[in-house]
């Protein structure tokens, strides 16, 4: 709760609903996590036609967290452990953040599954965790990001095979390895409440079905969404500066909702689509010990 809020009350103020939302009072933060292209932007320009929803881009709000949380390890903390000042913090953070946001509902684009963020998640966040989980096959994550670089020499450039490329986009920490550990942590039984799975085939083939259900899962009201007349991702007058990665990775058609008319097989070669879809399986069975007879790391 802001200093604002509270000194308005104590002096017998009303707010507008409005008001406290601009506040962040009242605001409910959701999350958003999946593999990269496997239509994290397009689901987020939806939503944002709603105007009492906001997604955001990638977000730094889980590596903001973590950091100050990780406070708690250090010497001068250690020396003086105040956890009430610090638990204030960092319970504090994601409401703060939002709080110039007009929206009611956030929705915050990051690695959430990924276990170390969901504790964190379970002690500091204000309302109940729900995450919105998009998945694509891995072979076709890759095969996106191979095609987009034919298309765009700035980016993948230093790779001169495609198999080279695939080994840099699924190295050690790489924004595919984080989102496959956050997706799989999310599967567990135990989050079964907390999630709501969509496949993206499902997202742009049967659009306005999928939409319904998030609606649901979120408890917030529906919205008759455009499919044919849509925007790029913008929020706060902020947009994607997608130069410094070598190309229009965030950019949508906002014509129509389509997926690429093309086969895996014409991207990655038999080989790359037997190794990833083994890689795939490994992890979705919870088998990350046998990966390094692959070469992976994970």
């Amino acid at each position: 709760m802001s200093q604002e809020f509270k000194d308005h009350a104590e002096a017998g103020e009303e707010y507008s609903q409005e008001s406290l939302s601009n506040m962040g009072v009242n605001k409910k933060i959701f999350f958003l996590t999946g593999l990269p292209r496997a239509g994290n932007t397009l689901f987020s320009c939806l939503m944002n036609q709603n105007p009492r929803i906001s997604v955001t881009a990638n977000s730094n709000t889980s590596e903001i967290l973590w950091q100050i949380s990780n406070l708690k390890n250090g010497e001068t903390f250690k020396n003086f452990p105040d956890h009430e000042s610090l638990d204030n913090v960092l319970s504090n953070i994601l409401p703060n953040y939002y709080s110039k946001w007009k929206a009611d509902y956030i929705i915050d684009r990051s690695t959430w599954g990924i276990k170390a963020n969901i504790d964190l998640l379970k002690k500091y966040l204000k309302n109940e965790i729900k995450i919105i989980v998009l998945e694509r096959s891995l072979i076709e994550v890759l095969s996106s990001f191979i095609r987009f670089s034919k298309n765009n020499a700035n980016f993948l450039s230093g790779f001169d095979s495609v198999e080279k490329q695939c080994d840099h986009l699924m190295g050690y920490n790489s924004q595919i390895n984080r989102s496959m550990l956050s997706v799989n942590e999310l599967k567990k039984p135990e989050y079964k409440n907390h999630t709501h799975f969509i496949q993206y085939d499902d997202l742009v083939n049967n659009t306005e079905h999928e939409m319904g259900k998030v609606y649901e899962f979120l408890g917030i009201d529906h919205f008759e969404h455009s499919y044919t007349n849509l925007s790029q991702l913008e929020n706060n007058d902020v947009k994607y500066n997608d130069k410094i990665l070598g190309g229009d990775l965030h950019k949508i058609k906002t014509d129509k909702i389509q997926k690429s008319d093309y086969k895996v097989k014409d991207v990655l070669t038999d080989e790359l689509i037997e190794k990833y879809s083994a890689i795939e399986k490994l992890i979705n069975d919870n088998s990350r010990k046998s990966l390094s007879t692959l070469g992976v790391n994970i």
